[in-house]
């Protein structure tokens, strides 16, 4: 295993935002669609680092990377998960 904080610290990130991501669940909300695709990508697309870590396969990261994972990380728990709110501007009025 590795013990780069680094890419630890990244991995810690992608599995936040896969987790959080995931238990998303908007009671009486409407659906969107792309919402929800988006939402699928970026889960399979994080889920990749965890899952590459585990099987030894993950062994650098760039400092820039983990900064911009962890500023993703706390976009996504400060919209609580729902992709729509974190692309409003995308969303029609």
């Amino acid at each position: 295993m590795v013990n780069d904080p680094l890419v630890l610290t990244n991995v810690v990130a992608s599995t936040a935002i896969v987790l959080r991501l995931m238990m998303f669940r908007k009671p009486g909300g409407k659906h969107n669609w792309w919402a929800s695709w988006l939402a699928y990508l970026i889960i399979l697309a994080y889920a990749s680092v965890p899952f590459r870590f585990l099987f030894d396969y993950y062994l650098h990261v760039h400092w820039a990377s983990v900064i911009i994972n962890l500023i993703i990380c706390a976009a996504v728990f400060r919209a609580r998960g729902n992709v729509a709110r974190l692309f409003q501007v995308l969303r029609p009025e």
